[in-house]
């Protein structure tokens, strides 16, 4: 049979051109009742602001990053007449009664010159804060847009709890690596490269792993998600925000072959391949992880030594608490060690990086155990795919937007949620900010209805006004603040 013959288009396919995309406006990023809700308020209402925050308890960390990729990419959009036209038919299709506010949206597009007339101030990106601080503000001044300032909660939500997830993740991590590195006299130049970005494949959408990825490289430059690596430096202003290596995966190792000698050959190839001073990952599980590390250990191991280059072996399947402390004893027993300032042994010209099973918590878990064998952390290097960038929801930090207060006749009036079956669930009220105790340092909420007391310093920042960016910070910047 002629393969590809056979996959050739048979009678039987019809083909078909994709000549559009489907474009989805502003207005449309909305959950379906948040359309009704100019209809729902009390009347009277002449303004309106709202907050959003991570629910979790003061004493836990927040890291937030995400809000100027937010506003770059979206809320910098221009709103359209046909985009109310389309907007307003799909409601009365959607609802099969009139409830779209076409004089509002209008009013956008006619008064705001097409863009959203909120005002959104929050915290610098990568700033360190608690649980159950505001990170932004959403306000609206305008008697027929105020609804607005709860209106696009989902997409203003949305844009901040992923990536703050994975920022605050990452860095609660990294603290716990730096104090393993420390503790066994590891280098730190190499902290940021610890723990890797293996999760584009592993994310729900490409939108995903370009801001997920981009949030992993606040505490860390190691990534193979590309998609993510470009989001960073394109929307924070970075010349290259990650870093890889040269590395295979098992269809070039099985493309060898199975035997003993296909092994050699495969693993020769890839050390051939390596220049003086550079890094490469070779995985080494397709068929017989031991045989492979065996003989790179042995038979291969004067061309790795003369290759000037550093071979990390990568075992990616089985129990990681056996298979790579048998590996690393492999590694020392061939290849020699060189202890640390605190008496650890840190293995020579080889590394290991385990890629497979690695969670934030297994991570751990793992480093622990290499050190209780005697090892320094940085002997083996981590790479995570679903569990780095899939494996949170909106309610892993408890996330919430929720408005806070309205103005009426020229008064402000705070309002909240205290729901009687879950205290956990109450909101705060009044005008919000996040602010520095000038005495202390400490970051506080702090209501401001009737003025900014002295002895603060406002730690909220512009950053959209009115269809207007504000307040640009680089992705050096950020990592600054997380640092």
């Amino acid at each position: 049979m002629n393969i590809k013959d056979y996959f050739a288009p048979k009678s039987t396919d019809v083909e078909y051109v994709q000549e559009d995309q489907l474009k989805i406006s502003l207005i449309c990023r909305i959950d379906s009742y948040k359309f009704s809700h100019p209809f729902a308020y009390p009347k009277g209402i002449q303004a309106m602001t709202s907050y959003g925050e991570a629910r979790i308890k003061g004493s836990e960390i927040v890291v937030p990053f995400g809000m100027q990729l937010l506003v770059k990419r979206y809320l910098s959009e221009t709103i359209t007449a046909e985009d109310v036209e389309a907007a307003e038919a799909f409601a009365l299709a959607h609802f099969g009664r009139p409830l779209f506010h076409k004089e509002g949206w209008m009013k956008v597009v006619n008064v705001y010159n097409g863009k959203l007339p909120l005002i959104i101030r929050a915290v610098k990106e990568g700033t360190v804060m608690h649980g159950s601080q505001p990170i932004y503000t959403v306000t609206v001044f305008d008697e027929d847009l105020y609804w607005m300032s709860a209106g696009f909660e989902t997409m203003i939500q949305r844009g901040i709890w992923y990536p703050t997830t994975i920022a605050t993740f990452d860095y609660v991590t990294k603290q716990e690596i730096i104090k393993r590195y420390k503790a066994t006299g590891a280098n730190l130049d190499l902290v940021p490269f610890a723990l890797h970005d293996f999760g584009g494949r592993g994310v729900s959408s490409g939108e995903t792993a370009e801001i997920g990825g981009a949030a992993h490289l606040v505490n860390f430059m190691g990534s193979d998600t590309v998609e993510g690596i470009l989001t960073a430096n394109f929307y924070y202003k970075c010349d290259m925000a990650g870093f890889s290596v040269y590395a295979t995966e098992h269809s070039i190792q099985c493309s060898f072959g199975p035997t003993r000698d296909n092994a050699i050959d495969y693993l020769r190839t890839q050390i051939r391949n390596a220049t003086p001073g550079s890094i490469f990952s070779v995985v080494i599980d397709g068929y017989d992880v031991f045989r492979e590390a065996e003989i790179l250990c042995t038979e291969l191991k004067d061309e790795i030594i003369a290759s000037g280059a550093k071979v990390v072996f990568r075992p990616d399947s089985g129990d990681m608490m056996e298979i790579v402390p048998a590996l690393l004893k492999m590694q020392e027993d061939h290849f020699g060690v060189t202890l640390t300032e605190t008496g650890h042994k840190r293995i020579n010209y080889v590394g290991m990086i385990q890629g497979d099973g690695i969670s934030h918590t297994t991570l751990i878990e793992l480093l622990d155990k290499v050190i209780e064998l005697g090892y320094s952390a940085d002997v083996i290097i981590f790479g995570s795919g679903g569990a780095l960038l899939q494996k949170v929801n909106r309610d892993t930090l408890k996330f919430a937007q929720k408005a806070c207060s309205i103005l009426i006749d020229g008064e402000w009036k705070g309002i909240a949620k205290d729901p009687i079956t879950d205290q956990g669930k109450k909101s705060k009220e009044g005008i919000l900010t996040l602010a520095r105790n000038l005495a202390t340092g400490e970051l506080e909420t702090l209501r401001i209805d009737d003025g900014f007391p002295e002895g603060y310093e406002d730690a909220h920042f512009l950053v959209y006004y009115l269809g207007k960016l504000f307040n640009e910070i680089t992705l050096a910047e950020v990592r600054e603040n997380a640092a």
